[in-house]
């Protein structure tokens, strides 16, 4: 028998899968050839699925703690026992401390649409806080809502047929395997490509590589800016007819000439003449800009800044960061209309601090790992340790933060239950079939929320819904979607509908290089550069590992072990060698770690990858150093401004 699947993951990609199933268990799986952005092959973390699912390091009970918070002892209850406890822990909770002093902590363990939102009508309907989805990707949406109304821009097929691609602060050949392939093809028919970045990564071999100062990209996009301005580049008529706040924007970029770039980025004055040559007479072009650069405390600042470039060009939307096709009814999906209160919100940035402060009584943890994947690691695991604080975990593995917690519950994998999934990279929306029952009593999110909801009485139809009739309904209410959910099951996928990009939904309804909506709320009229103070002596960047999905497929890979790669001018300066180890310390806390010395990473940086598993590392991870700085653009994190001296 063949079922179609999705990969889950948090990941540009979003393959489509063929899965073959024997006698009731996994045979094997393909990428499927038919998918246009698939392209029939799959990257080594969806090879891994196999044996993900039939991991012997699966969770199959629910279980109980049976020994001190962080220990990782539990012992083995029943569904009803488990059920039971979390619903009289809610109410007993509820009515003591407010509904609000229930948080609900969930991220992207599953990218599907129903088993990521589902639940929310459970929290909604029992008046609980809420966590904002703030730790990756905010700052460069908030910027890109000022200037365009949305961070759409091109599609992969736009992409690969562009006569330049500049790769900004973006490592595809890591983390997004397929969009990385078509960058090659592009690159085989003459594109030629630029990488910006401060590390020479894997994606940077393949282009011109310029190897920028860390935060200082909005500084070279102004340059950018001045030159073409001051050198008459601009595509006039396209400027005039579809973009305001021009002369103010020509006026700010003034003091951005090259040799004030040159002193603030690191990057001669003749690569930036070649670079702006190239971007200003090679088109189509497209600017792909990574979500990692915008993880600093000038984040935002940095995506708005560049986003301006393609406008005054003429490239309408020259850009690619986040398509975001969907038009799913959210307010359908997530029951918003099961509560009349008003819902508390909590940055999970700054989760370390909301713990401390006592509101929060119980924390239920589904699709996310907080005692790997936060910053400051220490305040956060403080946070859990508390005894008043109840905390459920729902997953398929013994994670850091299920050592903590009071209930573990035994979660699906992609296998053993349905959903769809749309990507945020390609304009494909493909089904993911249930192709084997779950393994031991493992529940998928939806099952566990109907059986939570009906362990607590509660009574409103929507909680009880099943999968395939919400998948049948978001669809019937989509305009995007070009088929049906039948349609859906006979390929796999079908096409999403791309919205008329011509249109921009900001205040003037055009392309706001100036943004008086932005003045107003604190963010400037203009896009900025702000410089980072540093604190220490040496930056620390910390990406994701080329193996795993932030804090996901850790186990499966034990020979991923933390390194720290340092540059041979720091390494002799600080007497450090290679292979030996060294403690990075700073205000959050320190960390005793390998080191490789390496001419990839620039002096005056540091570089190591996340997310590890701190059980699996020795007892810690980078993020015990990392901060937990809020940024004003979206709320969102800034990981890489974290600055570390040798303890």
């Amino acid at each position: 028998m063949y079922i179609f699947n999705t990969c889950p993951r948090d990941c540009y990609d979003t393959c489509s899968i063929v899965t073959k199933v024997r006698n009731g268990k996994l045979h094997s799986f393909e990428a499927n050839k038919k998918q246009p952005f698939t392209q029939g092959f799959l990257c080594p973390k969806g090879q891994n699925l196999m044996q993900y699912v039939y991991s012997k390091q699966r969770i199959l009970y629910p279980m109980k703690r049976d020994g001190k918070k962080g220990e990782g002892k539990f012992k083995r209850v029943t569904w009803d026992q488990a059920l039971n406890e979390i619903a009289e822990q809610i109410k007993t909770r509820s009515t003591a401390h407010g509904t609000d002093s229930i948080l609900q902590y969930d991220y992207a363990g599953t990218m599907g649409h129903i088993q990521r939102h589902f639940p929310s009508r459970f929290f909604n309907a029992i008046g609980a806080s809420r966590i904002t989805h703030t730790i990756c990707s905010r700052a460069g949406d908030k910027a890109l809502d000022i200037v365009y109304g949305s961070s759409l821009g091109m599609l992969p097929d736009e992409i690969e047929k562009c006569r330049l691609i500049v790769i900004w602060g973006m490592n595809p050949a890591w983390s997004t395997p397929h969009g990385f392939e078509l960058i090659r093809k592009a690159q085989k028919r003459g594109t030629k490509v630029y990488v910006i970045d401060p590390i020479k990564t894997a994606t940077a071999e393949i282009g011109i590589h310029l190897q920028i100062k860390p935060t200082t990209d909005a500084a070279m996009a102004l340059c950018c800016v001045n030159h073409i301005i001051e050198n008459r580049l601009c595509a006039d008529e396209f400027v005039k007819n579809n973009t305001t706040g021009f002369d103010k924007l020509s006026e700010i970029s003034k003091k951005f000439d090259l040799n004030a770039m040159a002193k603030i980025t690191g990057l001669s004055t003749r690569i930036m003449e070649d670079f702006i040559a190239d971007y200003v007479s090679l088109r189509p072009n497209c600017i792909m800009m990574g979500y990692g650069m915008q993880r600093n405390k000038n984040g935002g600042e940095m995506i708005r800044a560049i986003s301006v470039l393609p406008a005054l060009i003429g490239e309408n939307r020259g850009f690619f960061y986040s398509t975001g096709l969907d038009d799913f009814d959210m307010q359908y999906l997530e029951g918003w209309g099961l509560t009349s209160r008003k819902k508390g919100y909590y940055n999970m940035v700054d989760l370390g601090r909301t713990l401390e402060s006592g509101k929060i009584k119980m924390v239920f943890v589904y699709d996310s790992n907080p005692l790997a994947t936060l910053p400051n690691q220490t305040l956060v695991r403080k946070g859990f340790a508390r005894d008043d604080l109840f905390t459920v975990v729902h997953d398929l593995f013994m994670t850091d933060t299920a050592d903590y917690a009071d209930i573990v519950l035994p979660a699906t994998s992609v296998f053993e239950h349905s959903d769809i999934h749309t990507s945020y990279f390609h304009h494909y929306l493909s089904i993911n079939e249930k192709a084997i029952e779950p393994l031991g009593e493992a529940k998928s999110n939806s099952d566990l929320f109907r059986a939570l909801a009906s362990a607590m009485k509660l009574t409103a139809k929507e909680l009880f819904e099943e999968d395939e009739k919400i998948a049948k309904t978001l669809m019937s209410r989509s305009k995007a979607a070009e088929g049906t959910y039948e349609d859906l099951k006979k390929k796999g996928f079908v096409k999403m509908r791309v919205p008329n990009r011509n249109v921009y939904t900001t205040p003037t309804r055009k392309i706001e290089l100036y943004s008086a909506a932005a003045a107003a709320e604190g963010l400037g009229g203009l896009p900025s550069h702000v410089e980072v103070q540093k604190k220490y002596p040496y930056q620390l960047l910390t990406p994701v590992h080329k193996l795993l999905v932030r804090s996901q497929y850790h186990l499966l890979h034990p020979e991923v072990t933390p390194v720290v790669y340092v540059n041979k001018k720091d390494a002799l300066e600080e007497g450090i060698e290679n292979g030996g180890t060294v403690t990075l310390a700073n205000e959050y806390g320190d960390w005793t770690v390998k080191v490789e010395i390496s001419q990839a990473v620039p002096p005056g940086v540091m570089l190591t990858y996340s997310v590890m598993w701190p059980k699996l590392a020795g007892g810690r991870n980078a993020n015990f150093l990392t901060t937990d700085f809020v940024q004003k653009y979206g709320g969102n994190s800034a990981f890489n401004s974290t600055f570390v001296r040798l303890a």
